[in-house]
């Protein structure tokens, strides 16, 4: 026997009341004897015989009567797992945990799994019996529990599982279980339950396991796992443009990885990407299972702007979520460059190399400024500033440049014939670039670069295959002083680095000690020359990048960082659904607050009248994981009395056997009622029998 209001029984001390109440009745008092009385002293002797043990069947009475109503208070219950109480009419409380996480839409040959996980919890609800009462956890990364508490209307349950649908994002039956176990440690049925129908994929648990048990002893666990067997499945697990910097007419190189988490090997599949509803390139794969690959492909985006893109697998297969991964392409439509220095041929040059025709409407706008002009202008509307062959800046300049280049924006700096290196060496260092020490130059042989970068986003894309020598001939240039945390990218063969690269915040400034002016070098005239500049401006204005900031992941929440002010103008995200992001605002610029998303696909984020960003989410790459985790990983954490029901395996028979035990709690306050009753009529005969006498 147990007790499910065990802590009540306290109260079956209350039973001493009544012979408390006895014995303080029974003290003694002194004997007066009236002599006119003494002949009833006979009829005494038999009367008070009969009092007495009414009194000890009164006190048995009330005594019991008490003990029972506590018992019922405190239910009592016999339990027998063997079955043979009848009727087992015991409470239960179950908690059906329910997984319906992307990998649950994998179809069988029996249907979708999901679709058998509602079949299955349909079967258990129709286990429960009127006064029972049971609870949904839905399986999600933060569980989601229905309804609220545990309800006795299991019809309401059985309504929420049938209109359920699948979700795009990842599941944690962990986190599940341990909420399972919370919902049960405030039940008082006799009979604790807890359903998990899942498919118990890879992607179902988290990577790092709790170490204690899940569940108490007392909890009976039934694993319900869905059909797993024989799945084919290529899936797209990541996409990314690779490319850093993207310039209009530029090829553009996208890297994918492709997973066969099926269990056969698939042969000769499609793999497309594409680019504003067109297909831009494909290519075919063959993969065993589990293999997983990496690919790269090569195209030309046709019109500039953020654009979102997709790698497809072309041919169907039983799990359709990762079929289709999304990616983000910004491909900048123009570049605002404020070029300022002294008039001269340095300057002059570089214009030209930046915007060959002078057309305003061209890829790279250049404005030519004076330093006077520059600090007067605003620098906002600037994507990098260009500072070649200057002098005379403000005692402001350096700290406004660097927050300038700390928003996201970005600086290149070029000695020149009429540069001030005093100057230079006020506000460089604020930079992170080391000072120039004195002008250098030769009237023997011109030195030449010594080693390049080639791997540096400069020189992405520029050449076909390895370069030729296309080092100009260099006749004067500055030498530097140490110090600094520049590094180097292009060095020249007497030991002076003649390009350098600092990082400050989130933008990048360019260094370098040469110019292009024609008694310094023949840079001017050399081929790398309109292409470096180009890819400089391009890399430092930080626009045409591959966007993997802007590529989320649905139910996992996400910031966006954007430079200057926010604006009073709110945000929109636009796509698969809508909703306004929260802002925070800070130093270096705002940042927006993306909640965990429903839906992959295509968004938009729209400020008023204004797109100023594209988005791209994807189902997390977890949920591409298909196959079963192995038992023994899991089966030891779970805890409670686990019991696996295969996917044939009749549910009623398995839990049944297990659920008999009978509550005596009405049999308790009925005795407690008949006893009470029983006292009344003794009480009332003996009062009786003292008024007749």
């Amino acid at each position: 026997m147990t007790f499910l209001n065990s802590a009540i029984l306290a109260a079956l001390t209350l039973g001493l009341l009544p012979i408390l109440i006895h014995l303080l009745n029974r003290q003694r008092f002194k004997k007066v004897d009236f002599p006119t009385l003494r002949f009833l002293r006979e009829l005494q002797r038999q009367k008070m015989r009969q009092v007495r043990i009414r009194q000890v069947i009164l006190l048995i009475l009330r005594t019991l009567a008490i003990l029972f109503l506590v018992l019922a208070i405190a239910r009592p219950v016999l339990k027998s797992s063997a079955g043979i109480l009848p009727g087992a009419e015991a409470r239960t409380t179950a908690v059906l945990i329910l997984d319906r996480s992307a990998s649950m839409q994998t179809e069988t040959a029996d249907g979708s799994r999901f679709r058998q996980m509602q079949t299955r919890a349909q079967e258990v609800l129709n286990l429960l019996k009127d006064g029972d009462e049971a609870q949904i956890v839905w399986a999600d990364d933060q569980p989601d529990v229905f309804p609220e508490n545990p309800s006795a209307q299991i019809h309401v349950l059985r309504e929420a599982v049938a209109s359920a649908t699948p979700r795009l994002g990842g599941g944690d039956l962990t986190k599940a279980i341990q909420k399972a176990r919370q919902i049960l440690g405030t039940s008082q049925n006799l009979h604790k339950e807890v359903y998990v129908i899942s498919d118990f994929s890879q992607s179902a648990w988290p990577d790092r396991l709790p170490d204690g048990k899940l569940l108490p002893e007392d909890v009976r666990v039934f694993l319900l796992p869905t059909d797993a067997a024989n799945v084919r499945n290529i899936g797209i697990t990541d996409a990314s443009v690779v490319s850093r910097i993207i310039t209009p007419g530029r090829p553009v190189e996208i890297t994918f990885t492709v997973h066969n988490t099926g269990t056969s090997r698939e042969e000769d599949h499609i793999v497309s990407v594409y680019l504003g509803g067109r297909r831009v390139a494909q290519v075919r794969v063959t993969l065993g299972p589990g293999e997983v690959r990496s690919q790269r492909l090569k195209f030309v985006p046709d019109t500039p702007g953020d654009q979102v893109g997709y790698v497809r697998v072309e041919e169907a297969d039983d799990f359709s979520g990762d079929d289709i991964c999304y990616f983000v392409l910004r491909v900048p439509a123009r570049l605002s460059i404020a070029l300022v220095g002294n008039d001269g041929p340095a300057r002059t040059l570089t214009a030209l190399a930046l915007n060959p025709t002078g057309d305003p409407g061209a890829f790279v706008n250049v404005q030519t400024l004076t330093p006077l002009e520059l600090e007067n202008a605003d620098w906002g509307s600037f994507d990098a500033i260009f500072v070649v062959d200057g002098s005379e800046f403000g005692s402001t300049f350096g700290s406004r440049l660097r927050n300038f280049v700390e928003s996201g924006k970005g600086a290149f700096i070029a000695i020149g014939p009429q540069a001030d290196l005093r100057g230079f060496s006020s506000w460089l260092p604020t930079l992170g670039l080391p000072m120039p020490a004195e002008l250098w130059n030769t009237t023997d042989t011109p030195v030449r670069w010594n080693k390049v970068d080639l791997h540096h986003p400069l020189f992405e894309g520029l050449f076909e295959g390895e370069p030729t020598d296309v080092s100009p001939e260099i006749q004067r240039m500055a030498r530097i002083a140490p110090g600094g945390s520049a590094v180097e990218i292009v060095s020249t063969s007497i030991g002076i680095p003649f390009l350098l690269e600092s990082s400050v915040g989130k933008g990048h400034v360019l260094f370098m000690t040469g110019s292009a002016d024609p008694s310094w070098s023949t840079l001017f005239r050399s081929g790398i020359f309109p292409p470096l500049m180009v890819s400089s401006a391009a890399y430092l204005s930080g626009i045409g990048t591959s966007g993997t900031a802007h590529q989320l992941f649905v139910g996992v929440p996400a910031q966006l960082s954007f430079a200057g002010s926010p604006g009073t103008e709110g945000f929109e995200l636009r796509g698969g659904e809508s909703l306004a992001p929260a802002i925070e605002t800070g130093t270096m610029g705002y940042v927006l607050q993306i909640p965990g998303l429903d839906k992959t696909g295509a968004y938009e984020l729209w400020q008023g009248n204004r797109r100023i960003a594209s988005l791209a989410v994807n189902i997390p790459a977890k949920e591409c994981e298909l196959t079963a985790a192995p038992e023994a990983n899991y089966q030891e954490i779970v805890g409670g009395q686990i019991k696996r029901l295969a996917q044939k395996t009749e549910v009623q028979s398995a839990v049944m056997e297990g659920r008999y035990g009978r509550e005596l709690w009405k049999l308790c306050l009925f005795l407690a009622l008949a006893l009470l009753i029983a006292e009344m009529l003794v009480g009332r005969v003996g009062r009786r029998e003292v008024v007749t006498s």
